[in-house]
């Protein structure tokens, strides 16, 4: 969020400082270091066909998307078993779901996807709302699995909304004439885009300090913004745009009303664990395993390799495992030592033949805000682009209204913000 941002403001002339506090750059694009000399993303990211916003930025900044794109399955492992459900014969001959439950299933996807009105289904509970579409053993089967992987405890919370828009957009992703489910990835990986792009702003003005976490934001009678950090200062801008979660902009600035602190306290986020696992051999033929199995300590199995062209793995096989849980949840305290040992575990029983002479390489990765909560009448809750603070914008992934997190809608919000701040007086 924070580089696309500066991007848009270094075309437009503006000089910028990003002040990043790890030290690398990327936020939750950011890639690990997965074989000796190959990095890539820390947690999976694929792009859409209907990414429009996205690929006009990787135009932009000189990178393509990878040269083909491929063809997905998605499959599901119900009562002990793997499933396929990637095309209509599949869909057909899915066993844990009636004849009359496919039909249902059909019809209210094809009907989600043709509803405009998200605002009046952000007033409804999503369970409420699935069932009344898609009827009780739809739910059970598919639906509530799909949620509890994608939103954990909190899916409960959410409003119809959010569901909604998640059908909307993969719908899209199946091409026009076969129906297949196309999806691609950056070429290298955002670790590849992330150079670039830091690449481009270095040589355009843009100064890029790392390490540098703020301590507090103070607002100073002359109308500068008063920034103090670890790694010298203090910084004296005109304007800040902040593009880290509500929690820290609330404990960056003292100065800010009640009723504004409330509001950013108001939104609540799921914080996400991952394994990332690269192996000898292949699991599944699905980008996406969705898990409709109860017992299982992560939400889905995405095999990345499914994606990623082959030769960057060198024939080995890129698994994410994650965990999506609520803020507090004393599960994310636990060890990367007792993680990795629960989740293989259960990878195992789900494949009985993996042995631990498959493993290439392991890591896991963690961050505390991730998703935010998209619960009933959320976009109420929304703060504005401009806050009542003078000078002092905000640009989160708060405001990502009806989708789940992606890079897509960063763009748009990147783009969106840049306009308002520069058109403002």
């Amino acid at each position: 969020m924070g580089l696309a941002t500066a991007y848009y403001l270094n075309k437009k002339g503006i000089q910028v400082t990003i002040l990043e506090k790890e030290k690398e750059i990327g936020g939750l694009s950011r890639s690990v270091e997965i074989l000796p000399g190959v990095r890539w993303d820390r947690f999976y990211h694929v792009i859409l066909s209907t990414d429009y916003e996205l690929l006009e930025f990787l135009e932009e900044v000189g990178l393509a998307i990878d040269a083909n794109w491929r063809e997905t399955k998605t499959g599901f492992y119900t009562d002990g078993k793997l499933h396929s459900m990637s095309n209509t014969t599949e869909f057909l001959k899915f066993e844990p779901l009636s004849l009359v439950d496919k039909l249902r299933l059909g019809i209210g996807i094809l009907y989600s996807s043709k509803i405009t009105n998200w605002r009046r289904l952000e007033k409804i509970y999503v369970k409420t709302w699935l069932i009344r579409v898609f009827g009780h053993r739809n739910y059970e089967k598919m639906w509530e699995p799909l949620l509890r992987s994608k939103l954990g405890s909190a899916k409960d919370h959410a409003s119809a909304a959010l569901i909604w828009a998640i059908i909307k957009r993969y719908y899209g992703t199946r091409h026009t004439s076969s129906k297949k489910e196309l999806l691609g990835c950056v070429r290298g990986g955002y670790h590849s885009l992330l150079n670039q792009l830091c690449d481009y702003l270095s040589r355009n003005g843009t100064r890029i300090i790392t390490n540098c976490h703020a301590e507090s934001v103070q607002f100073q009678n002359s109308s500068r913004i008063r920034v103090q950090s670890r790694c010298g200062g203090p910084f004296k801008f005109d304007r800040v745009i902040a593009t880290v979660p509500n929690q820290t902009i609330v404990q960056l600035i003292r100065e800010m009303s009640t009723e504004f602190r409330s509001k950013l306290e108001a939104i609540n986020y799921l914080s996400i664990i991952c394994v990332t696992l690269v192996l000898k051999r292949n699991l599944t033929p699905f980008y996406v395993t969705n898990l409709t199995d109860d017992g299982f300590p992560f939400t889905g199995l995405i095999e990345a390799s499914n994606v990623i062209p082959k030769e960057i793995l060198g024939g080995n096989t890129l698994i994410y495992l994650p965990k999506y849980l609520p803020l507090g949840d004393p599960y994310y305290d636990k060890t990367d030592e007792e993680i990795f040992e629960i989740f293989f575990k259960a990878l195992k029983h789900m494949f009985p033949d993996l042995l631990d002479k498959d493993i290439v390489s392991q890591s896991v990765n963690r961050e505390p805000y991730v998703q935010p909560i998209q619960d009933i009448c959320y976009s109420d809750k929304v703060s504005s682009i401009k806050t009542p603070l003078k000078n002092f914008y905000m640009v989160n992934t708060t405001m990502i209204l009806n989708s789940t997190l992606n890079n897509n809608e960063v763009i748009k919000l990147a783009r969106k913000t840049v306009d308002l701040v520069t058109n403002d007086d």
